[in-house]
């Protein structure tokens, strides 16, 4: 009685990717367990690709924005179309479907904190048949949270462990990190964004190569360089990495503008293009390294570390991840059961069911919420669907 299939969507901070989620789940709650799970990579069409760029650099119009955040809506739909059609799960048997949308802006500590996806969730709705759970962060945002890390729960649902303690690290556009400590509680957890990664290896890649390529291959390129520590030394001291947690960085701090600026500093230097991409990678796990001796100290040692995300790709960030940790196993979540790539895609299916269970999904001690909240906005799907949402839902508040 307590099973059904979730879609769970990713944007992606890339804007290369979007990945797709069909997972049965079993159980209610914070006793939800993942049964079979199945998933897809889309790659975002060129035109798209540079219509998220320009939004995400420069001023734009309103009505580019309405354009844009319909086309996600079309782009989203068709990704969870196509991984139910892989599946061979029609979409009638689908109960939910999660959506966190593509964030084009977020600013948590402005004066009126704000989060802003793009993909309309009735177009997915519609599109699908399938009742929508989207504009995750919002509430956390509202309450005062960063709106980030929202994996936390999801991660603790799907790792943690009773005699192992992991730490568990996102390596997408920005590196979070979420810390389960053995046999802990959710609140017991700490995570928080911790710096870039895609976003400015990415962002380097383009500016190296004219736009021709999108992304650094496996670290083909940066791995022909040096690392140069004058640089390395100066993007430490970045006033944002200075921080404490929670705090949810901005992607167009370290995105095309720095990217421009770096370029100007390493030529200053005299570095090559390709010490420009080794010392950026350096400047990852550097980043990542300080936050966790900064902010995960005294705390029970780390028994295992696991990575998801795109970065998981690139040779030169493991070789250098795995330097620094040496004593540690490292490994890619697809050794614990779910593929590194997919995490995102997977958190949001959970979230959008713990919405439909009536059980919170952020969890404050990772995002500075003022309290646990029930997360997202409901877009009905078909009639069918719709009803079969509310006898759930019905059922939840019966049974408490």
């Amino acid at each position: 009685m307590f099973r059904r299939w979730v879609i769970g969507l990713a944007a992606g901070s890339s804007a290369c990717t979007l990945h797709a989620v069909l997972v049965e789940l079993e159980g209610l709650g914070l006793e939800i367990r993942p049964l079979q799970h199945f998933a897809i990579q889309q790659a975002y069409a060129t035109e798209l690709r540079e219509q998220i760029r320009r939004i995400n650099a420069q001023p734009v119009e309103v009505r580019a924005v309405a354009r844009l955040h319909r086309l996600m809506g079309e782009t989203l739909a068709a990704a969870a179309r196509a991984v139910a059609d892989s599946s061979g799960v029609p979409l009638a048997r689908v109960l939910l479907l999660g959506c966190p949308g593509l964030t084009v802006g977020h600013d948590p500590e402005g004066r009126f904190p704000s989060a802003l996806p793009l993909g309309m969730a009735a177009v997915l709705a519609e599109r699908t048949g399938v009742t929508v759970v989207s504009d995750l962060a919002a509430r956390d945002v509202a309450a005062g949270g960063q709106g980030t890390p929202l994996s936390a729960l999801p991660d603790y649902l799907l790792f943690r462990q009773p005699h192992q303690t992991r730490l568990l690290i996102h390596l997408g556009g920005m590196v979070r990190l979420v810390w389960l400590p053995a046999g802990g509680k959710v609140g017991d957890l700490v995570g928080f964004e911790v710096g870039p990664c895609g976003v400015l290896l990415d962002a380097l890649i383009r500016q190296l190569t004219g736009n021709k390529e999108q992304f650094d291959s496996g670290g083909r390129h940066a791995v022909q360089g040096k690392c140069v520590d004058a640089l390395l030394e100066k993007w430490l001291a970045h006033p944002s990495l200075q921080r404490r947690p929670p705090r949810c960085l901005p992607r167009q701090g370290f995105g095309e503008e720095f990217a421009k600026l770096a370029l100007e500093q390493a030529q200053r230097l005299g570095a090559s293009l390709h010490d420009l991409l080794c010392t950026a990678s350096h400047f990852v796990v550097r980043t990542l390294a300080d936050a966790v001796a900064r902010y995960v100290p005294g705390r029970p040692a780390i028994d295992q570390i696991l990575l998801t995300g795109g970065g998981v790709r690139n040779g030169l960030l493991w070789r250098l991840l795995a330097a620094h940790w040496a004593n540690l196993p490292l490994m890619r979540t697809d050794e614990v059961g779910f593929p590194a790539e997919y995490r995102q895609a997977l958190s949001t299916a959970l979230l959008a069911a713990l919405t439909l269970d009536g059980v919170p999904g952020n969890v404050p001690t990772t995002t500075g919420a003022a309290g646990s909240r029930l997360l997202g906005s409901l877009t009905p799907g078909s009639s069918a669907n719709w009803a079969r949402c509310v006898q759930w839902l019905a059922h939840q508040v019966h049974a408490n």
